[in-house]
């Protein structure tokens, strides 16, 4: 089945962001550890959906909004706004990280612990 314009379009955006170097994600699927300058696609916003958010060392620097498709924002008061939304969220991610490792950490612990005290009969 061939592709509708929309997805053609995506393709051919996305090969072309790869090329310039950009790590091209979906925003489900974000891995900040994938590069230092990447790209989210289809990012829910509270007006709407970005199709293109572009990030370099998890700070946004540019999106492309579907309601002006073909256009890119960098920097206008509405973009600036909408931007420290998305890094007090990216912010809130981090923290969120350091939490998760942390309590990992933890469990790895906890988990050679008990091995230990089995293995020595002493649970």
């Amino acid at each position: 089945m061939a592709a509708l314009p929309e997805q053609q379009a995506r393709q051919t955006i996305d090969a072309m962001l790869a090329a310039a170097g950009w790590a091209v994600q979906d925003y489900k699927a974000f891995d900040p550890s994938a590069s230092s300058g990447f790209v989210l696609r289809e990012v829910p916003l509270k007006f709407g959906r970005c199709d293109y958010l572009l990030l370099t060392s998890r700070k946004p620097v540019g999106l492309s909004l579907s309601q002006h498709v073909g256009s890119w924002c960098f920097n206008t008061a509405e973009q600036t706004r909408i931007m420290a939304e998305v890094e007090r969220r990216l912010s809130a991610v981090e923290e969120l990280e350091a939490v998760v490792t942390t309590n990992l950490q933890r469990a790895t612990r906890l988990r050679q612990s008990v091995l230990q005290k089995a293995f020595t009969g002493e649970l």
